[in-house]
């Protein structure tokens, strides 16, 4: 009979627990993030677990439901969404200055390889999977893509080359991220090639938005 009464008290207490929230769970949160970015290097997202995660995060069961509710799914979700809040952060930081478009251009292909550099595995794990449908990776990539392209295009009305069309700003936008793709799907990959394949891109870009510009 005392264990009977002692269950309900127990589980009183569990709920009377406060929720952490704000700052103090993203903090708790981090490092399941960077556990979860570490095991895209050897699996894909659909196939890590929570024992993988709380086992080399060094928490229990319980903790990891109270920071993520919704499972490795939402773990992944959170994962792949920052990444990408990032790199758009970053596209937008360089696109907001008063240099030049050819200088905003070639800052902005500098800071999207650095990002990626600097991602390593979940950069990886992105570009991975970022051509499969089914993966959040592949939604925030098509989300990511339309707001470089939203970016570029303000950029060049605000210049006034209002003319250039929509089709040739998916196109350059393409090309830099088909150039990342190739490189990051490799990993790890060294700082001097990383610095190759920006060169490359920057210099390919560049003609082709003379030639855009020319044309319209």
């Amino acid at each position: 009979m005392s264990s009977g009464k002692q269950n309900p008290i127990k589980q009183e207490g569990q709920r009377g627990r406060p929720p952490v929230t704000g700052a103090a769970l993203a903090a708790r949160q981090a490092g399941v993030l960077k556990v979860a970015g570490e095991l895209l290097v050897d699996r894909p997202s659909s196939d890590i677990t929570v024992e993988q995660l709380i086992r080399a995060a060094g928490t229990s069961r319980p903790t990891f439901y109270r920071w993520f509710p919704g499972g490795v799914d939402q773990v992944v979700e959170m994962l792949i969404e920052q990444a990408n809040q990032d790199l758009t952060a970053r596209i937008i930081a360089e696109a907001s200055t008063d240099n030049g478009l050819h200088q905003r251009i070639e800052e902005g292909i500098r800071a999207y390889f650095a990002w990626g550099s600097e991602m390593g595995p979940v950069a990886y794990g992105i570009y991975r999977e970022g051509f499969d449908e089914k993966s959040p990776a592949w939604r925030y990539r098509q989300q990511t893509i339309s707001a470089v392209i939203t970016i570029i295009r303000q950029q060049l009305n605000v210049l006034g080359f209002r003319h250039v069309s929509c089709l040739s700003i998916e196109t350059l936008v393409g090309w830099i991220e088909s150039a990342g793709a190739t490189l990051f799907r490799h990993y790890p990959v060294a700082a001097d090639t990383v610095e190759e394949q920006r060169e490359l891109t920057t210099q390919m870009v560049k003609v082709m938005l003379d030639v855009v510009l020319e044309k319209n």
